[in-house]
């Protein structure tokens, strides 16, 4: 890490922030809505999105970042469909591959569900850890994930997971996997395997409150790797408030490189009280991230802050900026990130 101090606005102030940004009273709930009726041809449902990007920085000190650049991020289609009454099969691509290094293959896999309490998942997934992770682009009030989701939590990879499709009597949720532990697409480069796990449970009497718990071990060629992570989602039709925090530990070359950081995030729902062929509500966020990295890899500490217009619940256009808190971190100039992203 580098030395020398950084400014860090008191948590406090950040908790402020993002409990205000729900403090309006809505007239209807939130503008995010069911998903868009499914494609369906003969025995197979087609689904997807598309985002395209304009990302705008002010020049970074070492031209590190470009100025402005337009992109295509991800344009997934997914296929899935029933076997049998209890076996169903997942299929998923993404054409963009600027994020994939030309990975097309997102999921790939097949789903026992033996009741809603316990099902079996075999194949390439995305493995039960972190909250933020687990939220999909289509529920995400921000552009794209912290550090704290994208890098701090294991993504889609190969192996097997046990889980329920409804919580346990209504408040108890749980997932459980063992996978290869090098991500998606990738070859296992060692006999050990990862176990990952995830339980998420309602608060009793505080409706909308759930508490999660993750944790992950596993041993890699340098050494062994370790991650645990809780997370508080206080979550309403008009607002949701999150806070996770993800620690991790890594044997690198005779050494141990630890990373430890936390994300806030606040949004404000507003879904319009009568919809138009253009209109169908919008959204405020605002998300604090603050990770320390022994490695300055995954050092992160910003301010990320917009709104959403949705055009129709598929349709929607979300615009932010991004304030760095000092220039010890990777990436370290302002952006101004835009994205247009429809779901079908």
């Amino acid at each position: 890490m580098a030395d020398g101090p950084r400014v860090t606005p008191p948590v406090s102030l950040v908790l402020c922030l993002a409990i205000g940004l729900f403090g309006v009273t809505a007239a209807d709930a939130g503008a995010q809505a069911a998903p868009p009726p499914p494609i369906t041809i003969g025995r197979v449902t087609i689904g997807g999105y598309v985002q395209a990007d304009a990302i705008f920085s002010e020049a970074a000190d070492d031209d590190s970042e470009p100025a402005g650049t337009f992109q295509i991020p991800r344009a997934r289609v997914g296929l899935s469909g029933d076997i049998t009454s209890k076996v169903s099969w997942t299929l998923v691509g993404d054409f963009a591959n600027l994020t994939s290094d030309g990975r097309i293959l997102r999921d790939a896999y097949v789903q026992f569900t033996a009741t809603r309490q316990f099902a079996v998942r075999v194949g390439q997934f995305v493995a039960p850890f972190s909250l933020e992770r687990l939220t999909g682009y289509s529920k995400l009030e921000v552009i794209d994930r912290s550090v704290v989701g994208a890098l701090l939590a294991p993504s889609r990879d190969a192996g097997v997971m046990v889980f329920n499709v409804a919580p346990w009597r209504g408040w108890l949720t749980y997932g459980a996997a063992i996978i290869n532990g090098t991500g998606q697409n990738r070859a296992d480069d060692n006999s050990a395997k990862d176990v990952v796990g995830r339980v998420a449970a309602r608060v009793p009497r505080v409706d909308g409150l759930t508490i999660g718990v993750n944790a992950q071990g596993g041993e890699q060629p340098q050494g062994d790797r370790r991650r645990i992570g809780i997370d508080l989602n206080l979550e309403g039709p008009q607002y949701r408030v999150a806070v996770e925090r993800v620690a991790q530990r890594r044997d690198v070359a005779a050494a141990t490189v630890d990373t430890d950081g936390f994300t806030v995030i606040g949004a404000f729902k507003h879904g319009a009280a009568h919809r138009t062929p253009h209109y169908a509500g919008y959204e405020l966020a605002a998300r604090y991230v603050d990770v320390d990295d022994d490695a300055v890899a995954l050092e992160s500490h910003q301010v990320q802050a917009g709104g959403t217009y949705f055009v129709t619940p598929q349709l929607r256009v979300l615009t932010n900026i991004l304030i760095p808190i000092g220039d010890d971190q990777p990436r370290h100039s302002v952006r101004w990130w835009s994205r247009l992203q429809f779901n079908f």
